[in-house]
């Protein structure tokens, strides 16, 4: 598991306890409403503290809901098929639930980079032939994908709740939490866990686990389990 500097580290714990499962900030008498322009795009960064929750559709909208001097900082950047949402006014997140709510539509995806502090979600399922997510934040995430391929790498701090189905699937945790990846049905699955918490799975083909450190693994939909090998104090179990 990467270990980062300490400030960084303990700042992240610290905004933790602010992130709230019921994804939704505080209402404020200041809040305001701002639709941007957005063109499409197959790649999203996430940085900064933030609520966010992603949607399927043909054409690509972003509204931005907040404090008025939070919604004017929030910013969106577009490169290409690259797109960046950001917000860094740390005063505003960690210790109080008034962040940004963000609304985000986009028609197709290809990779997805979570290195924020917040709440983020998909509205349904997102339908991709493939998708690539990394993870790297605080918080907690529910992404619901239905996908031919399907490769995952977290270090983060937080639940994540995965859901929907894929042909094939690689996921990789470095991370302290949950990961309930049960309701994600997998035809093939290579998982490795090398974080401090649990993984939950659902596989009905070939599977291949390895454990390394501290974490149980637990898996269900009958697998042929082509590998399990634990490295440490870790645990498999079949469900």
């Amino acid at each position: 598991m990467k270990i980062k500097p300490t400030f960084t580290f303990l700042l992240a714990v610290l905004t933790l306890f602010s992130c709230t499962a019921n994804y939704s900030s505080n209402e404020s008498d200041n809040r305001i409403t701002d639709d941007r322009e957005l063109e499409e795009v197959t790649h999203l960064k996430v940085s900064g503290i933030f609520n966010l929750y992603l949607s399927q559709g043909d054409k690509p909208s972003i509204r931005i809901e907040g404090d008025e001097d939070q919604v004017r900082k929030f910013k969106t950047v577009q490169n290409g098929d690259f797109l960046e949402l950001k917000f860094d006014e740390i005063n505003s997140g960690v210790f109080s639930d008034s962040r940004p709510d963000v609304y985000l539509t986009l028609s197709q995806l290809d990779q997805l980079e979570f290195d924020g502090v917040g709440n983020f979600k998909t509205e349904g399922a997102f339908k991709v032939e493939e998708i690539r997510l990394e993870g790297d934040g605080v918080g907690n995430i529910l992404l619901q994908f239905e996908a031919s391929k399907i490769d995952a790498q977290f270090n983060m701090m937080g639940n994540i709740t995965l859901e929907g189905s894929a042909g094939e699937i690689t996921l990789s945790n470095e991370g302290i939490g949950n990961i309930d990846a049960s309701k994600l049905l997998a035809q093939t699955m290579n998982l490795t866990s090398s974080g401090i918490g649990r993984v939950a799975v659902h596989c009905t083909g070939d599977l291949s686990i390895t454990v390394n450190g501290i974490g149980a693994v637990s898996y269900t939909g009958n697998p042929t389990v082509i590998k399990e090998e634990i490295n440490g104090i870790g645990k498999v179990t079949r469900n």
